[in-house]
């Protein structure tokens, strides 16, 4: 068993050698290829001067974005199971080894497996300060598979990718962890890569992707990863650019996701429409006017308007948004009351809008 650990990377020269670092310590064969997205910090060189014939290094001439890097980072793999790790996260002591046990317990079926796992949370200094898990609105079909459980040595749980695909486009989320998400390259290439089209979250797309042409997904319930929050990465990015990419890549996707990949999950299009009303415009809408950001609610319920207005009409969780904008400063505290219950439910889920919930570490 070999994995390719594809590794994008633009100007991240202070954690990208100890992202590699951490693969190499790996009890397991594998291969690490870089893509470097034209940095101009000295990523290159912290990558160069680890001298070891496993790692690979492509350096863009032209900084082709963070989307179109994801597939570059994955040219040339060779690997039986590919695993695309940002390059200031990191893979743990035993989170090879493990997926290899995993797989060798699945024999053929593999072949058609994506698995995922547990992550630490770490700062920028690499200190733990929190752990993610599965979403259970997503992941409510899933099993746990005793016999695999015993083979790999941790909990296991089973589910249907169709069957997680459904409740992934009913939410309109991913429902796995990017560094954790590791899938068969015969599954890569089937969907022909991630694409580069989307403005944030490419990932969520490509998940859904291989979601429709592969068989089960297995979630280790141990932390197998450690993705790093800091200022200056991509989800910190994502967050502080507002609430307008985000809604244009969602609203995109209730018109744009393939219909091979509806048809799986056996959706249509207006269900996605409808999960896009509910989700990203009426639920974060009353979030963001529980905060006191009237405007961004402002800029939610308008959105949807202009995009899906009988969808709007028939959405309560719309109409209280709309009502709580009516009455100003009344309706964001009654905003606050009224979605306290929803929200609470949300955050118990695990997931709230694209942000994994952080459970507090020790």
């Amino acid at each position: 068993m070999k994995f390719s650990i594809c590794i994008p990377n633009y100007n991240y020269g202070r954690y990208i050698g100890e992202t590699i670092r951490s693969v190499l310590a790996q009890d397991a064969e594998f291969e690490v290829i870089v893509s470097d997205n034209a940095s101009t910090d000295d990523s290159v060189a912290r990558v160069t001067e680890i001298a070891d014939p496993r790692i690979r290094l492509h350096r863009n001439r032209w900084n082709v974005g963070f989307a179109g890097n994801l597939d570059r980072a994955c040219q040339g793999a060779t690997g039986d199971r590919m695993i695309l790790l940002s390059s200031d996260d990191l893979a743990g002591p035993a989170a090879l080894a493990t997926y290899a046990r995993l797989a060798a317990a699945l024999g053929p079926a593999a072949k058609t497996a994506v698995f995922c796992s547990d992550q630490h949370v770490v700062d920028g200094d690499g200190k733990t300060t929190g752990r993610t898990g599965l979403d259970p609105r997503q992941w409510v079909d899933a099993r746990p598979n005793a016999e695999l459980s015993r083979a790999v040595g941790g909990s296991i749980m089973e589910v249907p990718a169709r069957s997680l695909l459904r409740q992934a486009l009913l939410h309109l989320r991913n429902p796995m962890a990017f560094a954790t998400t590791c899938y068969p390259r015969g599954v890569y290439e089937a969907v022909e890569g991630y694409g580069g089209g989307s403005l944030i979250n490419p990932d969520k797309f490509f998940v859904w992707k291989i979601l429709s042409v592969a068989e089960s997904v297995y979630y280790v319930d141990l932390p197998l990863f450690s993705y790093r929050v800091h200022t200056s990465n991509q989800g910190s990015l994502q967050r502080s650019s507002g609430a307008l990419k985000h809604l244009l890549d969602q609203y995109r996707a209730t018109f744009d996701t393939a219909p091979e990949v509806l048809a799986a999950a056996g959706l249509t299009k207006d269900d996605l429409a409808r999960a896009f009303i509910e989700h990203d415009v009426a639920l974060r809408g009353l979030k963001s006017v529980a905060e006191g950001e009237r405007a961004l609610a402002r800029r939610h319920h308008d959105f949807g308007q202009a995009t899906y207005p009988a969808f709007m009409a028939s959405s309560r969780l719309a109409r209280m948004l709309r009502l709580a904008l009516w009455l100003g400063p009344v309706g964001t505290a009654i905003a606050r009351r009224r979605l306290e219950s929803a929200m609470a439910s949300y955050r118990e889920g695990g997931f709230v809008g694209d942000e994994q919930r952080v459970l507090p570490h020790g």
